[in-house]
């Protein structure tokens, strides 16, 4: 709740460990952001659960939950400020332990997810972003940077003007390879004009 509370004060419209109902399962993403219609989920765990935040974004992006999903791994509260030992700690620690600590930082889109660079052919396969030793300031600004890049960049035309070409070429192998006066038998089809009338 506390790292929502961060982003809204940022000025973005966050909501904490809101509820979203899917059919027949509920899910409670730990960030939601909506900008500008680009829903962006971020998901925070404790160090050494990487491959948990990595697995649970894949989730979020498999199930339709968001076009981007953040991944967070908090992993030192104690740069500047007190270190948190309570198993309670107050609201205040909490929002030190934000502003000050360091995180592991990860974007996954669901171009990745849904695999449309394979279409692309100058832009190889990217690797999962992933951003090291960073503070809440940059955090803020990678997320931004991802929703810059989401709108800006063009990937559907690309992407259709490939699967265009690919069946153009095959439509042009098959008709010289076909009978097409077989075919219209087959298919019982008729020239223009050529048709009986009834």
């Amino acid at each position: 709740m506390m790292l929502a509370e961060l982003l809204a004060e940022k000025g973005l419209k966050a909501l904490g460990e809101v509820v979203l109902k899917k059919p027949g399962r509920r899910l409670e993403p730990d960030v939601y952001l909506l900008i500008n219609g680009v829903r962006i989920v971020i998901e925070g765990k404790r160090p050494g659960m990487w491959d948990e935040l990595e697995q649970k974004c894949r989730e979020r992006l498999d199930n339709n939950v968001c076009d981007i999903c953040v991944m967070v791994e908090y992993l030192d509260w104690t740069d500047s400020g007190p270190p948190i030992t309570s198993l309670n700690p107050t609201q205040m620690q909490i929002r030190q332990a934000l502003l000050n600590g360091k995180f592991r930082m990860g974007v996954m889109t669901y171009v990745e997810r849904v695999g449309l660079e394979r279409w692309l052919e100058e832009r190889p396969k990217k690797a999962l972003e992933v951003y090291e030793n960073i503070g809440f300031h940059e955090l803020v600004t990678y997320i931004m940077a991802a929703y810059d890049r989401m709108v800006r960049e063009d990937i559907i035309a690309p992407v259709v003007e490939r699967m265009d070409r690919v069946l153009r070429d095959f439509a042009a192998n098959i008709v010289r390879t076909i009978d097409v006066a077989r075919l219209m038998e087959v298919l019982e089809l008729r020239e223009k004009g050529g048709e009986e009338e009834e």
